[in-house]
């Protein structure tokens, strides 16, 4: 888990990648300004009533200057590689902590917070997205208890229409996403990376396999170089200094075992297709 919430971090912790997936997912325009975010602590401390203190920790935060109607705002974003039935209670717990401190710090405004929560597992959100959903409570109660929402996102589920109006590096991880989800070849992007060390960091994290850091010295040298460095490439470099380098038959089971369809893998490694069934021992 932390390799995860650092890996998440670094990449959204980058003001455009920040702002750009507000600005798609949340508002649907550009509301927030990247030159207004300002980071925000993700640890706050507090005490209960038993005297116990305790810290709540979030996995990344925001304060943002801007337009009066978001000044001085807290945004938040909480990463889920699995469905969490709580959540509601979580980002309750996370929004109200940010409204005590400002209480405790004496400000005169309490200004808005605002959490959602980025989806990355292969499964659509069916849990809970409400306080309300959440309880056990008769239709004659609702009207006496305060409900409570969030914005949830399933990232590999997004329409490509909607990946595509991203304008930073977090279009290609939710494209990867989502050609992961559906078996195609998730790599198949010539769009440069403005961050590829953060990008696949964040890849390897949420999937779980570090053959994504493999090529990093590769494609490190290339960016030295004035190249481009495009998730095409990140193929190359898996291809060029993988753990399966030197064999061919490792070549076309790592680009399998990645997604890569098998006309990718022909084409990528300048062989048949009868060869890549061949070697991966397909009718």
């Amino acid at each position: 888990m932390a390799t995860k919430d650092l890996a998440s971090k670094k990449i959204e912790d980058y003001n455009e990648v920040f702002a750009d997936i507000y600005n798609t997912l949340l508002f649907g325009r550009n509301v927030l300004c990247p030159d207004g975010l300002r980071a925000g602590a993700t640890e706050s401390i507090y005490k209960t009533d038993g005297r116990d203190v305790n810290d709540q920790r979030r996995d990344i935060l925001k304060k943002y200057h801007g337009k009066a109607s978001l000044l001085i705002s807290s945004l938040g974003i909480e990463n889920q590689t699995r469905v969490d039935k709580l959540m509601p209670l979580r980002v309750l717990g996370y929004d109200f902590g940010i409204y005590r401190q400002q209480v405790i710090g004496g400000e005169k405004k309490i200004t808005p917070v605002i959490t959602i929560v980025l989806n990355f597992s292969d499964r659509k959100w069916r849990a809970a997205k409400s306080l309300f959903e959440m309880l056990d409570i008769a239709p004659d109660w609702r009207e006496y208890v305060q409900d409570y929402k969030i914005h949830v996102f399933d990232i590999a589920f997004l329409e490509d229409q909607i990946i595509e109006s991203f304008t930073s590096d977090f279009r290609e991880i939710a494209m990867f996403f989502k050609r992961r989800r559906l078996g195609e070849n998730p790599l198949a992007s010539n769009r440069e990376l403005s961050h590829p060390q953060a990008v696949l960091e964040f890849i390897s994290a949420f999937t779980q396999d570090e053959r994504y850091l493999d090529g990093m010295q590769y494609l490190n040298d290339r960016k030295e170089r004035g190249g481009a460095v495009t998730m095409c490439e990140v193929a190359e470099a898996l291809i060029t200094q993988g753990k399966l380098e030197g064999r061919l038959e490792g070549k076309v089971e790592l680009l399998f075992e990645m997604d890569f369809a098998i006309s990718d893998i022909s084409e990528k490694l300048n062989i048949s297709v009868e060869k890549v069934k061949a070697i991966l021992k397909l009718d």
